[in-house]
């Protein structure tokens, strides 16, 4: 019987939906599949579902990787069949040539097609490319639309690069070769900066001692499922990896969470708080509006005389306030400073929202950075982010525009509020993306990566970030499972938790990587 090669298209999950994201893959490239075995797991701003192959096959080549965003009908894999019932799928058997050589970048157990031939992952979906012009820019080069975009971002003229080398089809130049072009450019252009190698004697500060700190009561799915009869406990779980969170109750307020967290950091440094200089804490919601919570944490401390300031950057916050207590020390505006995250969740989530009831909890991280050698080394982080999706994550009411609810008012303004699918899509990619700067900033391959310590957002969003950045799932310390969303506080929850259970092993390479509302990115490197 002869054989046919089909072209496997990303499904369509409803008339609304025009962008999927690939969670996760379950093939290769070169294997044989089975008709409804499982291919792939995909993710819209409305369901998830498997994806399952309509006929037996050779799998010869799949175009896109885990954590990719794509257009629905863009190409998912290619089979050779001999099932002649998906003719209408069937493709020219030298379309299959088009593929590159592959790199070592390339994931090595699939046949990979370029990025640029799919809906980017980093840009929004681009239109079908034209067909390419007879006379190619620069009488040489030609490029696929991500490459010329990513190109004129950087400030390189198309028209006097000579020397970029094109992987794409018919050696056209991808986003991939423009990111990782070095050579010449224009006279009147300059390529901006990446970021400076790292430089341990002159940006490091010790980590000297850290803690952490829950509420006494746990609440668990079922309770909360109570306000949504038909759904599951499994189901929740399997959709956000969340099988319960902590919440304070009488007696207990940020400040108290952030005391307890306080007190174990310094016992673990063996400093006196009389040493402390500088308190900085981040949260985005105090227990008062004035004065902040830094000042409330010093004084419950007994810390008179030190800086103290609160710092909001959402879930990114504790990783902007240890870079901003790292530069203090480095350049001298401090000696000793504490470090404290503290959020308290529970009063800002709607119990009665599906898309948010079951995500966040409540608890609190400390640190304490100190300029002696040795110890636990934190490096100079990475802080950015992307205000076109400030919209994503926001919590609109409670600011000066709506202080106070009026008689009458829908209060859903004063809880917060996501967007699911345009949150699991940016933060995957930029997630990705604050490893892999920590990695090349510090020359690090994926092996001498010890540990990815990431802000706790859902257990769908890290696994889709492992798969997208190789690194394996394992090396991830994640324990959102048990305190689920705890915003700014989560990687110090998750820092002290694995501190304590003795995990770490000296000379460990720990990269820490966040996403908050904003959006605010934050990350970088520590070794134990």
């Amino acid at each position: 019987m002869s054989k046919l090669l089909i072209e496997v298209p990303i499904p369509s999950m409803g008339a609304t939906v025009n962008e999927i994201t690939l969670v996760d893959l379950f093939c290769e490239a070169g294997k044989a599949i089975a008709k409804g075995e499982k291919l792939a797991e995909l993710e819209s701003d409305k369901s998830i579902f498997d994806f399952e192959s309509p006929c037996d096959g050779i799998i010869k080549r799949i175009c896109c990787r885990a954590g990719d965003i794509l257009e629905v009908g863009a190409p998912f894999l290619r089979i050779e069949t001999d099932d002649t019932s998906l003719g209408h799928l069937k493709i020219d058997p030298s379309a299959n040539e088009d593929a590159p050589p592959e790199s070592k970048s390339s994931v090595e157990k699939a046949e990979l097609a370029p990025l640029e031939e799919i809906a980017s992952p980093e840009t929004e979906v681009p239109q079908a490319a034209s067909p390419a012009s007879s006379t190619p820019q620069n009488n040489a080069v030609r490029w696929t639309p991500k490459g010329k975009k990513l190109a004129l971002e950087r400030g390189l003229d198309l028209f006097s690069i000579t020397d970029i080398v094109g992987t794409g089809p018919g050696g056209r130049v991808t986003g991939d070769d423009v990111q990782n072009y070095r050579g010449s450019v224009s006279s009147t252009t300059s390529e901006p900066a990446g970021p400076a190698k790292a430089n341990k004697d002159t940006e490091t500060v010790c980590v000297a001692g850290i803690g952490y700190a829950v509420p006494k009561n746990a609440r668990s799915n079922e309770e909360i499922l109570k306000e949504f009869p038909g759904k599951t406990a499994e189901e929740i779980e399997k959709v956000t990896g969340i099988k319960q969170r902590y919440v304070i109750s009488e007696g207990e307020s940020a400040t108290s969470l952030a005391v307890e967290a306080t007190n174990k950091a310094l016992e673990m440094a063996g400093l006196p708080v009389s040493e402390i200089d500088a308190v900085i804490v981040a949260t985005l919601l105090p227990d008062q509006p004035v004065p902040g919570a830094a000042s409330a944490l010093a004084k419950e401390m007994g810390i008179g005389n030190a800086l103290a300031f609160d710092l909001n950057a959402a879930c990114s916050g504790w990783l902007y306030a240890l870079e901003v207590g790292r530069a203090f020390i480095t350049g001298g505006t401090a000696k000793n400073a504490l470090v404290v995250t503290a959020e308290i969740l529970s009063r800002i989530t709607n119990s009665k929202d599906h898309e948010t009831a079951f995500l966040f909890g409540d608890g609190a991280g400390a640190a304490v950075l100190t300029p002696q050698e040795g110890g636990h080394r934190f490096y100079r982080h990475e802080l950015s982010g992307d205000s076109r999706f400030t919209d994503a994550i926001c919590r609109t009411g409670g600011g000066a525009m709506n202080p106070i609810p009026q008689s009458g008012d829908n209060l859903d303004s004063f809880y917060i509020q996501l967007d699911g699918g345009v949150v699991f899509k940016r933060a995957v990619l930029a997630f990705s993306d604050i490893i892999e700067s920590a990695m090349k900033r510090h020359n690090l391959s994926e092996d001498d990566v010890s540990w990815i310590v990431p802000h706790q957002a859902n257990a769908r969003i890290l696994k889709a970030v492992s798969k997208r950045v190789g690194i394996d799932y394992e090396k991830f310390i994640v324990t959102v499972g048990k305190y689920g969303n705890t915003s700014a506080a989560s990687v110090s929850m998750a820092l002290g938790w694995a501190a304590e259970e003795g995990i770490f092993e000296k000379g460990d390479k720990i990269i820490f990587c966040s996403v908050g509302a904003g959006f605010t990115y934050a990350g970088g490197l520590m070794t134990w």
